[in-house]
């Protein structure tokens, strides 16, 4: 109780400084506070988030103490906060030469040096500051500092040591403990980054925000059904945590239980009606367990709601595609490139659909440029080969399909295409030599190597390779 009475007279005073500054400062009267108020100015506008107030204050301070250091440390404190580093560790250099037991200027001297990538010097300040920290200072807080701001500049090794030496002297130290996981997770050691999250949740069990971040590396270490658990803790503290009924979603989807992701991405939509990509999502979910009504339904709303979102209209043009209703599938499929040029897979459906109606120059081109973006993809480069095909010029279509060998991530499917059009070209020899490598690629696919040629069936030469190859299979046997 006395506690909070002086708490409540403090504030009290520090507004009524702040008060009598304004008011002298704005009827230009001259005007004398000690270094004290001054402090607490600052502190009043960087706390409102009032930065120019506070970087006036400090200037105004300055010029009445120029030997300061604890103006020095304010004024440093905010450069540091603009990014302005250089001009920091100028004013931290005179504050530190008229104290230089002051074990606040060496910390801010680390992590000044620290953001001049001087990691170096930065520990060497760091070393210095808590080798004079005096007795009433937090030790363990300092340590946490120091920590944090190494870890942020991504030297998470250097910063999982000292924010060690924190929980050795306080083993409670929470936000600590989460910052160790934080490290561990950039560094991929998940198993000891879950490590740190479980003690912070011993610690806090009804902290939403952990239960998330652990089932997030459960995510990480694919194990779903843990981070599902871990989700589902978080929304029973926390049933509106937006982030974290997303990442469940995200992981049933990923496990393709649509109608639970469903389900889930609805839930989300209780909370914030107005998120775009949810209503895509759900739009995506119907589309993949074929219930078309529903995902144009959902992604009509999600063009009600944005726009702009070339995925919307990039599924829905593709479900008009499908139920044959080209003219609308050309207005969406359209929109979406339009919107978004470098999309290949809206260019790869206008291709197809320029290809489905015959218009082949402007398949080509819509061809031409999905190869062009994305030229791993083995789907784009059969589509372009199979239109040059439509305008009988096979050359072309055999080129572009040896071209592509050297990008696509698939090679199976284009070295088959290659075995058939040497062989619909009388080109047995190479033909032959092609199906061979397929086969090696990847056998299962002779099947549809056959559908799609079902002439080669009467091949002796093909005949002969996949009877050798049936015995070499055996013998291996």
């Amino acid at each position: 109780m006395f506690e909070e009475n002086d708490k409540y007279f403090e504030e009290k005073n520090r507004k009524e400084i702040v008060n009598r500054y304004e008011t002298l400062l704005n009827n230009k009267k001259p005007f004398y506070f000690d270094v004290t108020d001054f402090e607490s100015i600052i502190e009043f506008y960087v706390e409102q988030n009032k930065i120019s107030n506070a970087f006036e204050a400090s200037s105004i301070a300055s010029g009445i103490f120029p030997s300061s250091p604890e103006i020095k440390i304010k004024k440093a404190q905010l450069l540091l906060d603009k990014g302005k580093y250089v001009e920091a560790l100028s004013e931290l250099k005179t504050a530190i030469f008229h104290d230089p037991k002051n074990f606040e200027i060496f910390l801010l001297l680390g992590i000044t040096y620290l953001n001049l990538n001087n990691y170096k010097e930065s520990i060497r300040q760091f070393e210095e500051c808590i080798k004079i920290l005096p007795h009433e200072v937090k030790k363990d807080e300092i340590f946490l500092t120091i920590g944090f701001h190494l870890a942020h500049a991504n030297k998470f090794t250097s910063a999982i040591k000292y924010l060690s030496k924190s929980i050795e002297i306080n083993n409670n130290n929470i936000d600590a403990i989460t910052e160790i996981a934080y490290c561990y997770d950039c560094l991929t050691n998940y198993n000891k980054c879950i490590e740190y999250y479980l003690k912070a949740i011993d610690i806090e069990p009804l902290s939403e925000v952990n239960w998330y971040n652990i089932g997030l590396v459960y995510i990480k270490t694919k194990s779903y059904k843990k981070a599902i658990e871990a989700l589902d803790y978080s929304l029973a503290i926390d049933p509106s945590y937006l982030s974290a009924i997303l990442a469940k979603a995200h992981i049933l989807f990923y496990l393709e239980k649509y109608n639970e992701a469903v389900e889930v991405y609805k839930e989300y939509l209780i909370y914030d009606s107005g998120y775009a990509d949810v209503y895509y999502l759900i739009g995506e979910c119907y589309e993949k367990i074929d219930d078309v009504k529903n995902a144009i339904k959902y992604y009509d709303l999600t063009i009600l709601k944005d726009k702009e979102h070339a995925d919307a209209w990039l599924g829905l043009g593709i479900l008009k595609m499908q139920s044959e209703d080209f003219a609308s599938s050309l207005v969406c499929l359209s929109k979406s490139a339009l919107i978004d040029k470098e999309n290949p897979e809206a260019h790869y459906a206008l291709s197809e659909l320029f290809f489905k109606t015959n218009i082949l120059d402007d398949a080509l081109n819509h061809a031409d440029i999905a190869v062009k973006i994305s030229p791993e993809e083995t789907d784009y480069v059969l589509l372009q080969s199979e239109i040059y095909e439509e305008l009988k010029n096979d050359k072309k279509a055999i080129s572009v399909l040896e071209e592509g060998l050297f990008s696509v991530l698939e090679k199976a499917p284009i070295l088959y295409r290659l075995a058939g059009l040497y062989f619909l070209n009388r080109k047995e020899k190479k033909a032959t030599e092609f199906l061979k490598n397929a086969i090696n690629e990847d056998s299962s696919l002779i099947s549809d190597f056959f559908n799609i040629f079902p002439q080669a069936k009467d091949c002796e030469m093909f005949k002969g390779l996949l009877n050798l190859l049936s015995k070499n299979k055996k013998n291996e046997l």
